[in-house]
């Protein structure tokens, strides 16, 4: 990415939910979404600003990730379910 994403006012599409949530940032490179395996994951999240990748979602596995800071608030906590689907994750796979 040229210039990265940084601050607090970049928005991520919920793709899944079609929700929009203003996250905090600070980083310089984002996932191809063409390199995406679509049989093993899908994309989560989406920049409103530039169309990249701010999440993962993986199919069979209980695996995710995100681009954004979801601890930062960028919005009053709108975005803290992704801590309770991780412990929900956790506690669903153990073994």
């Amino acid at each position: 990415m040229k210039f990265g994403h940084r601050g607090a006012n970049q928005l991520a599409k919920d793709m899944y939910t079609g929700r929009t949530y203003i996250t905090s940032q600070n980083h310089g490179y984002a996932v191809n979404m063409n390199s995406i395996d679509k049989t093993v994951a899908r994309l989560w999240f989406l920049n409103i600003n530039d169309n990249t990748c701010e999440g993962i979602k993986y199919i069979e596995k209980p695996v995710s990730s995100v681009q954004f800071h979801p601890e930062g608030c960028g919005g009053p906590q709108d975005i803290g379910y992704l801590f309770d689907r991780f412990i929900e994750e956790i506690e669903r796979n153990a073994a």
